[in-house]
């Protein structure tokens, strides 16, 4: 992990870090069908222009669509890793985007109370107030919007409200969501049950012996952690961007052994979190079919 906050820097750069992660919902609808993207970008490379570093921000999710006007039909969905997203910088509290060969504003943290923002995302959001907020260890500026329709405000080093690149006021047939910020697959800011892994492949905290079946599945699936030493207290399943789906906490014991109804749910990828008394946390990738 490399902090990109220079020594003597007041304000924390976009991105802080290069193991920074946003957890970000878009869509567009196109008449026929709402498309939504579900994303986490993620700090890949860097990209020199004209003699500035630009750092590459990826992003990988799940594509998938909704009828907004039967009969449709929306029924499309994939997954995608690794796809470029946008390049940005921060220099002297300005966050730039490049976007072909030219270098446009995307958010100003040196602008004070009554200042207005102008940007290729704003068409014109005055700050209302300045004030903290705590972004893990950490207390960064926030900046409060007085006329902000979807978006209410912006901190340094994470972006605003409804997400990183994507507009800060209504766009016709557009939306956007900011879901959290992490770094180093841990989430610092927003929803703090987000899951930032990037590669959306399975992984665990430890190496415990967890069964779950039949997976992928249609409907009902089997959670067998019976080999755990520890209760399991309580579950949490969200989908690949972070969003919590549903959440289970047990009062009595069940010997680890239990059931969740997955058939009414879309189908794609998902995660289940298993907290196990004084055991730690284990996560498991799960498939809808």
């Amino acid at each position: 992990m490399t902090s990109l906050i220079l020594s003597g820097q007041n304000i924390i750069p976009i991105p802080a870090d290069t193991t920074s992660q946003w957890s970000i919902s878009r869509g567009y609808n196109d008449g026929v069908c709402a498309n939504w993207y579900n994303s986490i970008y993620y700090v890949d490379d860097t990209i020199m222009h004209n003699g500035n570093v630009f750092y590459k921000i990826l992003e990988s999710g799940e594509f998938y669509q909704e009828v907004i006007n039967p009969p449709g039909p929306c029924n499309e969905t994939y997954l995608y890793e690794g796809v470029y997203r946008g390049a940005v910088r921060t220099e002297n509290g300005k966050t730039y985007e490049l976007i072909g060969q030219e270098e446009y504003l995307l958010m100003d943290f040196t602008l004070n109370v009554g200042d207005t923002l102008f940007s290729c995302i704003s068409p014109g959001l005055v700050i209302g107030s300045i004030d903290s907020v705590l972004v893990g260890a950490e207390y960064r500026k926030r900046f409060n919007f007085t006329n902000g329709d979807i978006c209410n405000w912006m901190i340094e080093g994470i972006g605003h409200e409804a997400g990183l690149f994507e507009p800060m006021s209504l766009i016709l047939e557009f939306a956007s969501e900011f879901h959290c910020y992490g770094e180093n697959n841990i989430p610092l800011f927003g929803d703090m049950d987000c899951i930032l892994n990037v590669g959306l492949e399975d992984f665990s905290t430890q190496n415990y012996n967890v069964s779950i079946y039949p997976n992928p599945t249609s409907g009902k699936l089997i959670i067998n952690a019976s080999e755990l030493t520890n209760t399991i207290k309580s579950y949490f399943l969200t989908d690949i961007y972070g969003k919590m789906i549903l959440q289970k906490n047990f009062d009595v014991n069940n010997n680890n052994i239990f059931e969740i109804d997955l058939s009414k749910y879309k189908t794609g990828r998902y995660f289940i979190r298993l907290d196990a008394e004084n055991q730690g946390i284990i996560f498991r990738k799960i498939i809808k079919n």
